[in-house]
């Protein structure tokens, strides 16, 4: 290919320079827009490293950091004949930042083809679209521009469910729940259903949901087959827009927000619990099923998790995930009697309303990271987890009472 000039892209950014220099210097708040995933050690001399689900991924040296400046390194992507150089400036003015990228030395040799240089400009101008909306708006385009199906993902399929289950396939995504109002409501979806194909694309990672619906809009139609048990089901679904969170204009709203959304859960945890007792909450409809008190367990957990994800919110870290281990939730569900242990879930959720409320107004006015927030607590929150595994509880109990009228 013919010699080309250095690749240049530019953007005017809602946000101060200090949050920039963040989002492409901090790991964690890199791969909250850039790449699927990313590291980056901010410093002369220190490495970089991207991926994305594509599977392309690029490789490099930081050679300059001046904080709110500047930062330049190498950069190396697979497929692509020699390393080339990304330098990045920022300009604040007016509480904005104008960011500059050159990207110099793509096509520089006739090893080089077409497809390369198009990769690069064309991931530049994605990333840098993707940075404004995150840091001016917390939408990641990545995510809010995708339709979506409606379901909570819950696991991969794997030879323990496949022999719970049933099932007659070795890949696929089990679901816990339904969002009220989505596609796959609509459709008759429910907790413990197992997708295993969206379009003819099968789900082998949670990626893959993604991926098969790529290029698809709200509105469109998509063919899923899912199983419920044994039994395959094809059924047409509608894809649904994605619902965008109000960022909130304070932390005590955020709060309230929240403790609001909980008081509603909790009058339904206590009415699915009215008369029931330490015996039939305890009760496993099958020997690897959890009872309705390791079901609580399991929320408790999920809740102690959702502190510490809020921290990592906080400070920039990535917050992991956590295995559903069985003996876990048997030990913790064990620990109480049913009422303590409702009683522990919803000291809980009194911890997080807390430590919401606490939120530094340096966190608050960062738009990226409130976001991530966002998703976790209130409207959008773990509070939708909690009300996804009711039906769960409920058949527990139900399976409990059958089982001792039989006997």
């Amino acid at each position: 290919m013919s010699k080309s000039p250095s690749l240049k892209f530019e953007e005017i950014i809602q946000a101060p320079a200090d949050q920039v220099y963040r989002a492409l210097t901090n790991s964690t708040a890199l791969q909250s827009w850039f790449a699927d995933f990313a590291e980056i050690n901010a410093t002369k001399g220190g490495q970089f490293y991207a991926w994305w689900n594509t599977g392309y991924y690029a490789v490099g040296t930081v050679k300059t950091c001046k904080p709110n400046e500047e930062i330049k390194l190498s950069w190396l992507g697979k497929g692509e004949p020699e390393s080339t150089k990304v330098i990045i400036s920022l300009e604040e003015k007016d509480n904005a930042t104008h960011a500059k990228i050159k990207h110099k030395g793509v096509g520089k040799e006739a090893s080089w083809t077409d497809d390369n240089s198009q990769q690069i400009s064309d991931g530049w101008q994605r990333a840098l679209a993707n940075l404004k909306s995150v840091l001016e708006t917390g939408l990641d385009k990545r995510i809010f521009d995708l339709p979506m199906l409606g379901v909570f993902p819950a696991a991969l399929v794997d030879e323990k469910m496949i022999a719970e289950l049933d099932l007659p396939i070795e890949t696929g995504v089990r679901i816990s729940g339904v969002l009220s109002g989505m596609s796959a409501e609509s459709a008759g979806l429910q907790g413990d259903d197992v997708i295993f194909s969206i379009n003819g694309h099968e789900l082998k990672t949670f990626p893959d949901f993604g991926k098969a619906i790529t290029g698809k809009q709200a509105g469109d139609s998509v063919e899923v087959v899912f199983y419920r048990g044994s039994e395959a089901n094809t059924v047409e679904m509608v894809l649904s827009g994605r619902p965008a969170p109000e960022l909130p204009s304070s932390a005590a709203e955020l709060a309230q927000q929240t403790a609001a959304i909980y008081a509603e859960v909790d009058i339904e945890l206590d009415t699915l619990f009215e008369g029931v007792s330490e015996k039939e909450a305890a009760a496993r409809p099958a020997p690897e099923e959890w009872s309705a008190k390791e079901t609580l367990a399991h929320l408790i957990y999920s809740e102690r998790w959702l502190h510490l994800a809020v921290t990592c919110f906080i400070g920039n870290y990535r917050t992991g995930g956590f295995h559903n281990d069985l003996g876990m939730h048997t030990a913790i569900a064990n620990a109480y009697s049913l009422p303590d242990l409702i009683a522990e879930l919803k000291c809980c959720e009194a911890i997080t309303v807390a430590a919401v409320r606490e939120l530094p107004d340096e966190f608050m006015a960062d738009k990226r990271r409130l976001m991530e927030l966002v998703q976790n607590v209130g409207e959008y929150g773990f509070a939708l987890h909690t009300r996804s595994h009711f039906p769960q509880i409920q058949a527990a109990i139900e399976a409990a009472r059958a089982h001792t009228a039989d006997g």
